[in-house]
């Protein structure tokens, strides 16, 4: 039996968020996000939201040298910190071409052109 590692207890608080608002709830009157509080990502679509889906699999492929596809992003969250925290659900597929959902996480300083993958997980 496989035990959850750490950012994996937070995945049905993740999915429940992107169920119940998967638009995150969006109105025209939307306050700024507050800093430390995660916030639903409005568009997964979005480019810079892709470009940090693409980095995650770069460099999971560097580090594990593991080969993945990113196939989309399903969705996720945003956190300000001293720069920007992403929480992002992704659909990616191996040698197998079976697509396989992942958690990760990358931290990112824009001004700085700074980001860092912190957790990239399969999400079981």
């Amino acid at each position: 039996m496989r035990t959850l590692s750490h950012p994996l207890f937070l995945l049905p608080l993740l999915f429940s968020v992107l169920l119940i608002f998967p638009n995150g709830g969006a109105a025209a009157s939307r306050k700024p996000p507050l800093s430390g509080a995660y916030e639903p990502i409005q568009d997964p679509e979005d480019a810079h939201i892709q470009a940090l889906a693409k980095y995650a699999v770069r460099q999971h492929k560097k580090e594990s040298g593991e080969s993945l596809v990113l196939n989309r992003v399903l969705g996720g969250q945003q956190q300000v910190v001293a720069g920007m925290n992403y929480r992002l659900v992704i659909g990616a597929a191996g040698w197998s071409g079976v697509e396989e959902l992942y958690l990760a996480v990358v931290y990112e300083k824009p001004w700085k052109t700074f980001r860092n993958l912190t957790v990239f997980e399969p999400i079981v």
